[in-house]
Protein backbone atom coordinates (compact mmCIF):
# COMPACT_ATOMS: atom_id res chain seq x y z
CA UNK A 1 0.00 0.00 0.00
CA UNK A 2 1.40 3.34 -0.89
CA UNK A 3 0.84 6.39 1.09
CA UNK A 4 -0.16 9.60 -0.16
CA UNK A 5 1.64 13.09 1.56
CA UNK A 6 -0.48 14.32 3.97
CA UNK A 7 0.90 18.05 3.27
CA UNK A 8 -1.87 20.27 1.52
CA UNK A 9 -0.87 22.45 -1.40
CA UNK A 10 -1.43 25.47 -1.12
CA UNK A 11 -1.60 28.26 -4.46
CA UNK A 12 -1.39 32.30 -3.66
CA UNK A 13 -2.93 34.26 -5.97
CA UNK A 14 -3.27 37.37 -3.83
CA UNK A 15 -1.69 40.33 -5.36
CA UNK A 16 1.75 41.68 -3.61
CA UNK A 17 0.54 45.04 -1.44
CA UNK A 18 2.57 46.73 -3.66
CA UNK A 19 0.65 45.87 -6.46
CA UNK A 20 -3.26 46.45 -4.33
CA UNK A 21 -1.59 49.88 -3.49
CA UNK A 22 -0.48 52.69 -6.10
CA UNK A 23 0.92 54.92 -4.14
CA UNK A 24 2.42 55.16 -0.05
CA UNK A 25 -0.61 57.61 0.15
CA UNK A 26 -2.70 55.27 -0.53
CA UNK A 27 -1.61 52.68 1.64
CA UNK A 28 -1.43 54.76 4.51
CA UNK A 29 -5.42 55.83 4.38
CA UNK A 30 -6.02 52.44 3.64
CA UNK A 31 -3.63 51.33 7.22
CA UNK A 32 -5.27 54.38 9.05
CA UNK A 33 -9.25 52.48 8.54
CA UNK A 34 -7.76 49.33 9.34
CA UNK A 35 -5.55 49.37 12.27
CA UNK A 36 -6.97 48.79 15.84
CA UNK A 37 -6.91 52.26 16.83
CA UNK A 38 -9.35 54.54 15.90
CA UNK A 39 -9.45 57.13 13.80
CA UNK A 40 -10.43 59.70 16.21
CA UNK A 41 -7.29 58.46 18.84
CA UNK A 42 -4.95 58.54 15.67
CA UNK A 43 -5.64 61.96 14.72
CA UNK A 44 -5.79 62.88 18.17
CA UNK A 45 -2.09 61.88 18.71
CA UNK A 46 -1.51 64.10 15.91
CA UNK A 47 -2.68 66.35 17.45
CA UNK A 48 -5.57 67.41 14.11
CA UNK A 49 -9.16 67.12 14.43
CA UNK A 50 -10.60 63.83 13.20
CA UNK A 51 -11.86 65.89 9.95
CA UNK A 52 -8.12 67.04 8.63
CA UNK A 53 -6.69 63.71 9.54
CA UNK A 54 -9.86 62.41 6.92
CA UNK A 55 -8.64 64.92 4.31
CA UNK A 56 -5.02 64.55 4.63
CA UNK A 57 -5.26 61.02 3.87
CA UNK A 58 -8.02 61.08 1.30
CA UNK A 59 -7.17 64.47 -0.33
CA UNK A 60 -9.98 66.14 -2.86
CA UNK A 61 -9.02 67.65 -5.52
CA UNK A 62 -8.02 71.39 -4.89
CA UNK A 63 -8.18 70.57 -1.21
CA UNK A 64 -4.72 72.10 0.36
CA UNK A 65 -4.58 69.62 3.44
CA UNK A 66 -1.68 67.24 2.61
CA UNK A 67 -0.16 64.32 4.93
CA UNK A 68 3.28 65.65 4.90
CA UNK A 69 6.45 63.67 5.96
CA UNK A 70 6.11 65.25 9.64
CA UNK A 71 2.27 63.56 9.25
CA UNK A 72 3.86 60.53 8.52
CA UNK A 73 6.07 60.29 10.85
CA UNK A 74 3.42 61.26 14.01
CA UNK A 75 1.25 58.73 12.21
CA UNK A 76 3.47 56.36 12.89
CA UNK A 77 4.10 57.26 16.33
CA UNK A 78 0.55 56.91 16.88
CA UNK A 79 0.21 53.83 15.30
CA UNK A 80 2.92 51.49 15.13
CA UNK A 81 2.10 51.02 11.88
CA UNK A 82 5.69 51.34 10.95
CA UNK A 83 6.66 47.88 9.96
CA UNK A 84 3.48 47.61 7.56
CA UNK A 85 4.92 51.16 5.64
CA UNK A 86 8.40 49.54 5.47
CA UNK A 87 7.02 46.39 4.05
CA UNK A 88 4.61 48.11 1.16
CA UNK A 89 8.12 50.50 0.37
CA UNK A 90 10.33 47.36 0.54
CA UNK A 91 8.12 45.54 -2.10
CA UNK A 92 7.57 48.68 -4.59
CA UNK A 93 10.78 49.48 -4.88
CA UNK A 94 13.31 46.71 -3.11
CA UNK A 95 11.56 43.89 -5.42
CA UNK A 96 11.92 44.54 -9.37
CA UNK A 97 9.85 42.27 -11.64
CA UNK A 98 12.98 39.88 -12.77
CA UNK A 99 13.24 39.18 -9.22
CA UNK A 100 9.83 38.56 -8.46
CA UNK A 101 9.66 36.72 -12.30
CA UNK A 102 12.70 34.47 -10.71
CA UNK A 103 10.41 33.48 -8.02
CA UNK A 104 7.36 32.51 -9.09
CA UNK A 105 9.21 30.61 -11.86
CA UNK A 106 11.15 28.87 -8.88
CA UNK A 107 7.60 28.71 -7.05
CA UNK A 108 6.15 26.82 -10.23
CA UNK A 109 8.98 24.17 -10.40
CA UNK A 110 9.23 23.56 -6.86
CA UNK A 111 5.41 22.93 -7.43
CA UNK A 112 5.70 20.88 -10.54
CA UNK A 113 7.88 18.33 -8.83
CA UNK A 114 5.33 18.01 -6.14
CA UNK A 115 2.78 17.28 -8.70
CA UNK A 116 4.90 14.45 -10.03
CA UNK A 117 5.63 12.68 -6.90
CA UNK A 118 1.57 12.77 -5.94
CA UNK A 119 -0.09 11.98 -8.88
CA UNK A 120 1.26 8.23 -9.30
CA UNK A 121 0.24 8.12 -5.81
CA UNK A 122 -3.10 9.68 -6.65
CA UNK A 123 -3.52 7.20 -9.51
CA UNK A 124 -2.77 4.03 -7.68
CA UNK A 125 -5.50 5.20 -5.05
CA UNK A 126 -8.30 5.63 -7.29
Amino acid sequence: MTSVSTSQLTLNFEPSVAERFASLEAFIAFRAQATAKSMKSQAADMDLSPSVLSRKLNPNEGDTARFTLRDLESWLESTGEASAVIEYLAAKYLDSDKARHSRALSQAEQLLKQLATVLPALRESA
